[in-house]
């Protein structure tokens, strides 16, 4: 095999963008993670949370739209936040196919607290970069988030 193949891969964890978005992913989620578990959610729980916080009433159709991971994965997550009364699933009344995902009171209470914890890791990560930094940082991942 030519020794042009023998170089394939070598170091290319540290020479691509793409390593480093895909570790400070990491960082971020088991930071988060560390921090919802004293709420009693996790980072993904918090992502489904977020758009039933935002819309009050979804369809489990339009959750996992929205959400963009497994409809497997999202009847995991739900399942869970039912258990943990942080939404309800019932029935559409015209077609019993179709469920609704709704907040109880006690996700309303939780949301104040689940923001707070963006918000500071936000803020920690302001304390790493400078403004300009921070600035050209979010508009290089949002300009490569809708070209991808």
């Amino acid at each position: 095999m030519s020794e042009k193949f023998n170089e394939l891969g070598k170091n290319l964890d540290k020479t691509k963008l793409g390593y480093y978005i895909d570790n400070v992913s990491r960082l971020e989620i088991a930071h988060l993670n560390f921090e919802f578990e004293k709420i009693g959610i996790t980072f993904s729980q918090f992502r489904v949370l977020n758009w039933v916080w935002r819309y009050k009433e979804l369809t489990q159709k339009e959750l996992h739209e929205l959400v963009k991971i497994k409809p497997s994965s999202l009847t995991t997550i739900l399942n869970i936040l039912i258990k943990k009364d942080l939404v309800k699933r019932n029935s559409d009344d015209n077609d019993a196919r179709i469920r609704i995902i709704t907040l109880t009171n006690k996700s309303l209470l939780l949301e104040i607290e689940a923001w707070n914890i963006i918000n500071n890791f936000d803020c920690k990560i302001k304390e790493i970069l400078t403004d300009d930094e921070y600035e050209i940082t979010l508009n290089s991942l949002r300009k490569l988030m809708s070209a991808l």
